[in-house]
């Protein structure tokens, strides 16, 4: 009899446990099932301090740009995506600085990708960086260096890259500027997302020398509803005329909670709040996420 109850018992945990992997699935593909509604979403991930941003387009097509300091960016993924889902289409690397691509190699392992975007900087100082390149050289995927202004359509939604806008292997400088050589930072990916009439920008690492010539290259063009902050609102980054050009209703900020950087500045912060600009931070909300229809947008966030 003991044994008869022990098994209904173990029965019973593991039914439960299935049921459990279920329900989170379900909850997951709820997620992106709201997207074949003709929704843009775009999850600003809570991944402590660093960055990564999960986009799912209208059609369900899926972008992953920056992948956090380590393999906690698949915890996070997993709260995002459905449980069987192996595909990311596009994965963007802004930048090689640690947290940012510390957790791409584990993303390449547990993914299917598709698409490799990269902004070129070398960095063969590196022992992680030898690594993470050689994964891209033996992964399956297709690999783009961004080398020039590139315009691309995904679904219905306008996908720019601004920057880099020539070839950092060849040219390590930001135009203008041949004196000083191109740090991580300032050779971050800056991405334009344009769905219907709303605009979302966001630029990696950016520091006020790209900042500048960001300005001086687009002008207005860099006006935009939602600005994801430079640099993890550091006071390198998010100069006055940076965000008058842009005028973000909405600032999005990545950082970790109590982080050893002192990020964001209190200066930044108060540059935002003289823009008017609504803030929103990972450290006391957890994932943001935006949703939008291409008219109207709206932010939700973790807590």
């Amino acid at each position: 009899m003991k044994k008869i109850v022990g098994f209904v018992c173990t029965l019973l945990v593991i039914t439960l446990g299935l049921l459990q992997m279920v329900h989170d699935d379900s909850v997951a593909s709820e997620v992106v099932q709201e997207n074949l509604d003709g929704q843009l979403t775009i999850h600003f991930l809570d991944i402590g301090q660093g960055d990564a941003t999960f986009i799912v387009f209208p059609d369900g097509t899926q972008m992953l740009v920056d992948c956090s300091i380590d393999a906690r960016i698949l915890e996070a993924l997993g709260d995002v995506m459905s449980f069987h889902d192996n595909t990311i289409d596009y994965l963007v690397i802004t930048h090689p600085d640690k947290d940012h691509y510390g957790g791409c190699v584990d993303v390449l392992d547990r993914f299917d990708v598709g698409q490799v975007i990269y902004n070129g900087y070398e960095k063969q100082d590196s022992v992680f960086w030898l690594e993470f390149w050689d994964v891209i050289q033996a992964e399956q995927a297709e690999y783009t260096e961004v080398t020039q202004l590139t315009h691309w359509e995904i679904v219905s939604t306008s996908v720019q890259f601004l920057y880099p806008d020539h070839s950092l292997r060849d040219n390590p400088h930001i135009p203008g500027d041949e004196s000083t050589t191109v740090d991580a930072n300032n050779g971050s990916i800056v991405l334009l997302l344009s769905y219907g009439t709303v605009d979302v920008l966001m630029t990696g690492d950016a520091e006020q020398k790209l900042e500048e010539y960001l300005i001086e290259m687009y002008g207005d063009k860099l006006d935009v509803d939602v600005l994801k902050v430079g640099h993890h609102g550091s006071n390198t980054s998010s100069i006055d005329p940076f965000l008058a050009v842009t005028t973000p209703e909405h600032a999005v900020i990545s950082v970790g909670v109590d982080n050893r950087y002192g990020h964001p500045s209190p200066r930044v912060l108060k540059r935002f709040e003289r823009a008017s600009s609504t803030i929103w931070r990972t450290d006391r909300q957890g994932t943001i996420t935006l949703t939008t229809d291409g008219t109207q947008f709206s932010f939700s966030p973790e807590r």
